[in-house]
């Protein structure tokens, strides 16, 4: 329904949208064009924008159509009768709000990382230019309805109405988690990739660097199903190795050289000192004739020990230690 919606411009204020559900549309089905027809000789309706107002109600699901007609459905009939108890005003706001996000058309009118807080005004904010045109109709809803107003202070910003705080945090927690999920997982997936194209370059790389080696069958990847090993590829040092005395640790990247290094990894490096390498991948390069990875060979030393090598810690694992 949010489609029709975007069609018009002008969805109304609230003394037309509830002159709309209590006046003009009841439980009897009634032909738009007869409505159109009374509205245009009634000097109360004669301007309303009566099609952007039924696209609403029908949006927030207080009217319905058939074949006769539009009609009032049990939900606006009941509201319609305590339309004196509540307010109006904030149904419609968090009807409206409420199906956008659960419809998942908020990342389309409006990105749910938009909603920022501002000390300066004490409250949330949008910026205008973040809601596309064509949900200006949408926009000047909410503005009409006093969810947003526009700052006096910051051209361009849309101040969420305070009371309506509680409301945003229990309909965009959800998206929130739904949103930092799908992120994650989008990461996660992408980081899998790299590994998977760099650790099939390397095995393909040590291959051909040993051509010759009489066990060459024997170079393995063994990430796929060791994740606990601490190397992705065991591999020989030199074409001459009578054993395997190659441990190597594949780390892709692109543009700035650089990795993540677990603490497993560490340990691991530490305890086979000089047979553990750290091979780094150019993404953008591997594909390169002639390309060849930076092998750094005993890494504890040569990175974690060295200066050269600035580390960036993410994140640390406090614990307290008490003395019995």
């Amino acid at each position: 329904m949010l489609t029709e919606l975007k069609r018009y411009n002008n969805l109304g204020n609230i003394e037309e949208i509830e002159y709309v559900l209590t006046a003009l549309i009841s439980e009897v089905p009634q032909k738009i064009g007869d409505i159109e027809k009374f509205c245009l000789r009634n000097t109360i309706s004669y301007n309303m924008p009566l099609q952007g107002i039924v696209g609403l109600l029908t949006f927030i699901s207080l009217v319905s159509f058939c074949e006769e007609g539009v009609f009032l459905n049990q939900e606006g009939s009941e509201l319609k009768l305590s339309i004196q108890d509540v307010s109006l005003k904030e149904i419609v706001i968090k009807k409206v709000l409420s199906n956008i996000i659960s419809n998942g058309v908020y990342k389309d009118f409006l990105n749910i990382e938009s909603f920022n807080y501002d000390y300066i005004h004490e409250a949330y904010i949008v910026r205008n230019n973040e809601i596309p045109l064509k949900y200006s109709g949408i926009r000047n809803l909410l503005i009409n309805l006093d969810f947003f107003r526009f700052s006096s202070q910051v051209r361009n910003l849309l101040i969420i109405d305070s009371t309506y705080t509680g409301f945003l945090k229990e309909i965009l927690n959800p998206a929130f988690k739904k949103l930092s999920l799908e992120k994650f997982k989008e990461i996660q997936l992408r980081k899998e990739k790299y590994g998977q194209e760099a650790e099939a370059y390397v095995l393909n790389y040590e291959k051909k660097r040993l051509s010759g080696h009489p066990s060459l069958s024997k170079i393995v990847q063994i990430s796929e199903i060791d994740v606990s090993a601490g190397y992705d590829i065991i591999s020989y040092n030199s074409i001459n190795s009578v054993s395997m005395d190659r441990f190597i640790e594949v780390k892709s990247y692109s543009q700035k050289t650089g990795f993540y290094w677990t603490k497993n990894e560490i340990a691991v490096s530490f305890n086979k000192k000089s047979n553990y390498y750290i091979y780094l991948v150019d993404r953008e390069k591997m594909n390169q004739d002639k390309y060849n990875p930076i092998m750094i060979p005993n890494p504890y030393e040569n990175v974690f020990k060295s200066l050269y090598w600035k580390r960036d810690p993410q994140s640390w694992f406090f614990f307290e230690e008490k003395e019995d």
